[in-house]
């Protein structure tokens, strides 16, 4: 008995912490943002050929080369064009020393009209000739016609091309567009104009900490009857330090700001509530106790003041609990 006695004036009594349902107030007016899933796309492209046949003399590009407005690509073997060209000139020397000749002749009326009329025709019809001469000769170069990157090459040298076969694809990649969809629920929402006026920016799955700026370039105004989305493009400069190429997989965002219609709080978790006013037990975190707020609204039910944005207000019991109270938060247990 006496073992006994001294077993149970050994015991410490432990205090019982509460559990209690939290509820966190929300950030009322978050500058939110839309994601959507983009593609990268050139906003400049062409594909070069030569206007005339003829064989590569020589390729000056392989792809991924940069280059630049006005440089030379690519070049025909241009002694043909030449040769024609040389001969093209002798003949339009020859009708314009025989037109000229013709119009004093005519002026003196010692030949017919007919006579200087068929002089007059073999002059122009020699000078349009020696004109598309110099053109040939011309197109046997592929000349860059903007700063960017060769993306494709499709002939070699010494390959003999046909007129207008492709020869190389040219991009610029300085300043690319961004393609991305927009489903019909969220312009049902928000609108078309939530796109086209907001902060836009672009983002990839290498460095999603990096936001691109981007400007609205259009949007479709009917929308794809197989994604039931409308496909919208924004542009944007290359950041210097990103290797960006058409096709990479990217994600443009819109930001707007929310403003909340006012704060939802269950009435569950109000001590006392008038038509502007209200007070709530608030948990602090560090203490793990509660105290009681008074907390203020507008006539719209906005929350003027008394709680801020992460605030944690005890949500359901509060009329079994009292201020300076120690609680913990409530957990469901999972079941088997």
């Amino acid at each position: 008995m006496l073992v006994g006695c001294n077993q149970a004036n050994s015991e410490i009594a432990t205090p019982v912490i509460t559990p209690v349902k939290l509820w966190q107030v929300p950030e009322l007016n978050a500058s939110a943002q839309d994601s959507f899933i983009a593609k990268i796309d050139a906003t400049d492209r062409a594909s070069l050929s030569f206007q005339v046949a003829g064989e590569i003399e020589s390729l000056n590009v392989k792809m991924g080369a940069n280059v630049s407005k006005g440089e030379v690509l690519a070049l025909l073997e241009p002694n043909d064009y030449q040769l024609t060209l040389d001969a093209k000139r002798a003949e339009f020397e020859l009708a314009k020393t025989g037109f000229e000749r013709a119009k004093q002749l005519y002026k003196k009326k010692l030949i017919s009209t007919d006579t200087y009329d068929q002089s007059e025709t073999q002059y122009k019809a020699a000078q349009a000739s020696l004109k598309q001469a110099q053109a040939d000769l011309k197109y046997t170069k592929i000349i860059a016609p903007f700063d960017g990157v060769i993306s494709m090459t499709f002939a070699k040298e010494h390959q003999v091309v046909a007129a207008s076969q492709p020869v190389l694809n040219i991009i610029n990649n300085q300043e690319l567009d961004v393609v991305f969809t927009v489903p019909v629920s969220y312009v049902e929402e928000n609108g078309l104009e939530n796109i086209e006026f907001s902060p836009l920016t672009v983002t990839m799955d290498s460095r999603p900490e990096l936001h691109v700026p981007s400007v609205f370039k259009e949007i479709s105004t009917q929308p794809d009857p197989d994604t039931n989305s409308y496909t919208a493009t924004v542009t944007m400069e290359r950041p210097q330090t990103m290797n960006l190429l058409p096709g990479m997989a990217a994600q443009v965002h819109a930001s707007h700001s929310r403003q909340s219609t006012g704060l939802s709080i269950a009435d569950s978790a109000w001590l006392a509530r008038t038509d502007q006013t209200g007070e709530l037990f608030l948990f602090d975190q560090v203490t793990e106790t509660i105290s009681r707020v008074d907390v203020q609204f507008d006539s719209n039910g906005k929350l003027v003041s008394g709680l801020s944005a992460g605030d944690l207000i005890i949500e359901a019991g509060v009329d079994r609990l009292v201020e300076g109270q120690r609680v913990k938060a409530w957990t469901k247990e999972g079941g088997i």
